[in-house]
């Protein structure tokens, strides 16, 4: 009988594990709303951060004015697509010279169109670059 029960709990493990790897995909954003984030199937509680062309993250300090020093890491390599997430309600307000940055396309939006901008571009191949904050 124990043995029963062993092998359904672990069943029941990598139910839930496929079920998470499904819906959290790895490169990608998954479950993610104000203040949780999923990227590359691990959780991000309350954090801001950055992610390059090439696949490198990097944690950030919060901030609702983002200057084109804050996103120059994205840079490097050179993405095709930088993505500025706003957070939801799109409070972070980059700077001009960010706007204008005319190295790559840029789109600067609010976390839910950005997210999904992101999942998309990233699974047509493209090189994609993220500032991404968490919260308002």
């Amino acid at each position: 009988m124990r043995h029963k029960k062993l092998i359904a709990l672990l069943v029941v493990v990598v139910v839930l594990f496929t079920l998470w790897l499904f819906t959290n995909p790895p490169g990608r954003f998954g479950w993610s709303y104000y203040g949780f984030s999923t990227y590359n199937s691990l959780p991000r509680f309350v954090s801001d951060f950055q992610i390059r062309g090439d696949g490198q993250i990097r944690k950030i300090d919060k901030t609702h004015d983002l200057s084109f020093d804050q996103i120059q890491w994205l840079l490097d390599p050179r993405p095709d697509v930088l993505i500025i997430a706003q957070g939801w309600q799109g409070l972070t307000v980059p700077d001009d010279r960010i706007r204008t940055y005319e190295g790559c396309e840029i789109h600067i939006l609010t976390n839910k169109k950005a997210i999904d901008l992101y999942n998309r571009l990233k699974r047509a191949g493209k090189r994609v670059a993220i500032h991404y904050h968490s919260t308002c």
